[in-house]
Order: C-alpha cells, then sequence, then structure tokens
C-alpha cells in the first residue's frame, strides 16, 4: 500500500485510487494540475516550484501542506531506507524543500531535466501522509477519492469513496479489486456481472468479445515490452554471435500472431512503438534458422546449444513458443517456471547467484510510459545491473550509457531524437537482449462502464469511473 514501495503496474491501479500526485497525465502524455496548481521553473530547468491546492487533507484528516509534499518526497529520496520505486527519482532529484509560503514546494534537479514532470505523473510521487509512518506498507493514507478499507492478501482490496474529498465525488461507493492467476476466471466473471472491468485480458477472450454489444474493449498500443535478458556473464551472453543467434531464431511476427492474437507488434527496438524516440530497425533482426545455425557454428557449436531460462508462471506460454521455435536452429531450451516471489529473486540475482543457478536469460516485460529514459536507463544501463536495477543480463557498454546519459538532459528536441536513434542502434547492434514484441494493454468493460482511464504506465484510473447498470441478482 505505500507507492514509493512499489514499482508493479496492477499495484499502481490499485494506489492510484486512493493516492494523488502534484500532476496528472493522459493517455497520451499530456500534463494536468492534480494537487499542484500551478509550476514553474527557471532558465536552467533545475529549480522546480509547485504551488499546492488548498483545502485538501490526507485520509488521516490532517491538511496537506508544503511541509507534507516535502517530507513524503524526502522520505522517497532517503538512501539509508531506499524503497523499490526510489532509485528513478534520486537520480534526477537533488533536494526538496519547502519556500516563504507554506503552500510552496521546490525542487532542485541534479541536471536539466526534460521529462521532469512526466515523472512525477509515475504512482511512486503520490503523495503520502507524513503521518502514516510505517503503517503505509498495509493501509494506505492519501489524499484520493478512495479510502482504503480492507486488504486479504492473494484475494481482494477493499475501497469506499471518501466523502471528504476535495475535488468531485465519484459515482462509485465502493470498490473491490480482486485478481486470479486463470484467464477464464477473469471472462467468467466479465460475462457473469460480478466484474465490472478486467484489466490485462487475455488477447483470445478479446477477439471472443469484439462485436458483443455487452462488453467494451479498450486496446492500448502503449504496452510492456517483453524481452529475454541475455546473461552476458554466460558463455550464451559473452559471444555476440550467440547473442545474434537467439534473435535470428526467433519469429516474432509468428508469436504475436499466435499469442496476442495481432494485438501486438513485433519488437524492433528497446523502446515501443509509441514512443516519439521510437526508431525501427526491422528486417534485422529478422527470422532466420540457418543464419541462426551457422552463427551457433562459427561459434564453436556447430552441435546446437542448451539455453537455461527464469520464466514468470503467467509468462510460460511465450516461453514453451520459442521452446518449438528454437528447435529449428539447434537450441534447446530449458523452462524454469516460478511464481512470483521466486522469480524476483532469481531474475534480479547477481552475476554469481545467476551463475549457480546457471541462469542464461531471463524472460521479463517492462514499461515506462512515454519516457524514454525510464525505458533505456533501467533496462541497459551499466549501473542499473541486477540486483540494482532491471539490467537483468548485466549489459556494459560505456557508449551505450553515454548517449543514455546525454539523451536525459537534452532539451533540444531534434538532439534528444539523434541521441535516442543512436543508442537504440547500439543496442540492436550488440544484441544484449532478444527483444520478443510490444503487447497492446487490453482492458475488458461491461458496455455501460465509462470513464476508465488508462495510464502511460499501463495502470488503471477508476476515479471517473461511471456505472449505469442495475445490480444484478
Amino acid at each position: 500500500m505505500d507507492p514509493a514501495d512499489q514499482v508493479a503496474t496492477d499495484t499502481s491501479s490499485i494506489l492510484t485510487a486512493m493516492y494523488e500526485g502534484l500532476v496528472r497525465s493522459d493517455a497520451d502524455g499530456t500534463i494536468h494540475p492534480l494537487l499542484a496548481t500551478a509550476w514553474t521553473h527557471d532558465p536552467q530547468g533545475t529549480t522546480w516550484d509547485f504551488v499546492l491546492r488548498r483545502n485538501v487533507r490526507f485520509h488521516d484528516g490532517h491538511p496537506m501542506t508544503a511541509d507534507a509534499v516535502m517530507r513524503s518526497f524526502r522520505r522517497l529520496l532517503d538512501r539509508t531506507a531506499p524503497l523499490a520505486g526510489s532509485s528513478r527519482f534520486m537520480a534526477v532529484v537533488d533536494t526538496v524543500t519547502t519556500t516563504d509560503d507554506d503552500m510552496t514546494v521546490r525542487f532542485h534537479l541534479r541536471r536539466p531535466y526534460p521529462d521532469f514532470l512526466l515523472l512525477l505523473s509515475f504512482s511512486q510521487a503520490y503523495v503520502t501522509s507524513p503521518f502514516a509512518g510505517t503503517s503505509l506498507s498495509r493501509q494506505a493514507d492519501g489524499t484520493g477519492p478512495f479510502r482504503f478499507v480492507e486488504w486479504k492478501s492473494s484475494e481482494y482490496v477493499m475501497q469506499s469513496r471518501n466523502p471528504d474529498y476535495w475535488g468531485t465525488q465519484s459515482d462509485i461507493t465502493n470498490v473491490r479489486w480482486l485478481w486470479s492467476a486463470e484467464p477464464s476466471v477473469m471472462d467468467m466473471s466479465l460475462h457473469t456481472g460480478d466484474s465490472d472491468i478486467v484489466s490485462n485480458l487475455p488477447a483470445l477472450y478479446a477477439q471472443q468479445m469484439q462485436g458483443d454489444p455487452r462488453f467494451v474493449i479498450y486496446d492500448d498500443r502503449n504496452g510492456p515490452l517483453y524481452w529475454i535478458a541475455i546473461n552476458m556473464d554466460r558463455r550464451s551472453g559473452s559471444d555476440i554471435r550467440i547473442r545474434q543467434a537467439l534473435n535470428y531464431a526467433t519469429d516474432r511476427h509468428a508469436l504475436v500472431h499466435a499469442l496476442l492474437r495481432d494485438r501486438g507488434q513485433p519488437a524492433r527496438s528497446p523502446l515501443q512503438p509509441v514512443s516519439p524516440y521510437f526508431v525501427s530497425y526491422a528486417p534485422d533482426p529478422q527470422y532466420d534458422p540457418q543464419r541462426a545455425r551457422t552463427l551457433l557454428s562459427d561459434a564453436g557449436l556447430a552441435a546446437g546449444m542448451t539455453f537455461n531460462l527464469a520464466v514468470q508462471d503467467m509468462d510460460e506460454p511465450i516461453a514453451e513458443a520459442l521452446q518449438d521455435m528454437w528447435k529449428k536452429s539447434g537450441i534447446k531450451l530449458r523452462i524454469s517456471r516460478l511464481e512470483g516471489g521466486v522469480y524476483a529473486s532469481e531474475a534480479f540475482a547477481d552475476p554469481m547467484q545467476k551463475e549457480a543457478l546457471q541462469l542464461d536469460g531471463v524472460l521479463a516485460s517492462w514499461s515506462s510510459g512515454f519516457i524514454p529514459d525510464m525505458q533505456l536507463r533501467p533496462l541497459f544501463y551499466s549501473a542499473s545491473a541486477a540486483p540494482a536495477g532491471a539490467n537483468l543480463g548485466f549489459f556494459h557498454n560505456p557508449d551505450v550509457d553515454a548517449l543514455i546519459n546525454q539523451g536525459a538532459v537534452e532539451t533540444s528536441e531534434d538532439l534528444r531524437k539523434d541521441i535516442y536513434a543512436r543508442v537504440q542502434k547500439m543496442i540492436m547492434h550488440d544484441a544484449p537482449a532478444v527483444l520478443i514484441y510490444t503487447r497492446d494493454t487490453l482492458v475488458g468493460m461491461r458496455a455501460d462502464i465509462t470513464g476508465l482511464v488508462v495510464r502511460p504506465d499501463g495502470a488503471l484510473d477508476i476515479t471517473h469511473v461511471t456505472r449505469n447498470r442495475q445490480p444484478h441478482s
């Protein structure tokens, strides 16, 4: 329940109903005021002042002031007790202070950061009550239109409408978030009316619902990128010919068609196609099993190779499809299917731990919205090597690091596009990962549900949802 201590999209969806940030972003990345009504910055773009909305109270009854906001961000930036969502902000924000006005908060950045407002719209930057203390891990305390009621682990989270909310009251009285590992259960709950909205709807069920007047399918192309991080410290990762072979052995179009029912795009870059900085490097890598075999032979593996892959249980179908596909190139894929907690510990293990596990790669997904720095830095920056970040294969290229740093601070749009084009080309050439596809974010809704917003990071915003349907029996 602590927004600063999580990085999961589904968790962000739940917290978005109870917390608010200084600003919010639409699905297209447009920034709007929220807890801040106005903001200014100096010519260098390193000092930002945010004027706060008055008459806002936390769920515990305390008023939201500049001091409360400052303390919320200082907790996020505390290097002595790092939280899961802290790293992306620590790299950008130096200090947060108050001013002579008790309703203005000031941010001093380490360097200019053109995407600062978008960064502040991330759920990790939601403002928390300074009086919540350690209870935030189990009980939310924000300013949002819904209040925390109850949480039963692995079953549900209950929320109720906040009667003291500063803004427009929601039409919804109570919200219940529940989850299931079985896609068929999610599909059935929508059909029976037990659920009004289903997130991450499998493409098969979305296809079956298409055209049914009882349902609306929301299809957002700004979905997560799926990739296999190749362990650069194992033989499969240390030889570029083997890394290239793995890419040539992968038929991305077939995977998009079979697994996503064409609700996605074959990966052609480490950035998603919706990014304004995306550059397609098709047709290389392309599907070419014979070329993959030749590359393996050139690397001394004429008889083929074995590749050990860690996969979260929900993504096992992707690995099974790759297992059959890679056989044609002489690659035997061994799949280690893991439940969430075990998967996270192995995926973010350090090089010595991964060597002990004999892990050649990790299948993962990542979505950063519209901030290219938040897509490239966690996955391909040297200092983001696991366990510090999501560079799960320990990729290291000083030239890539330098370009990522340049792109993060460059204010000229033309120069940024050039920088990000170059860094994408370098990553594609080095092939530190098997980039698979981007999956559309599919949300299934009852036809009488309106007002849902899908945020740039894929999280659901239900704060303006209206339901017109009469209660079902």
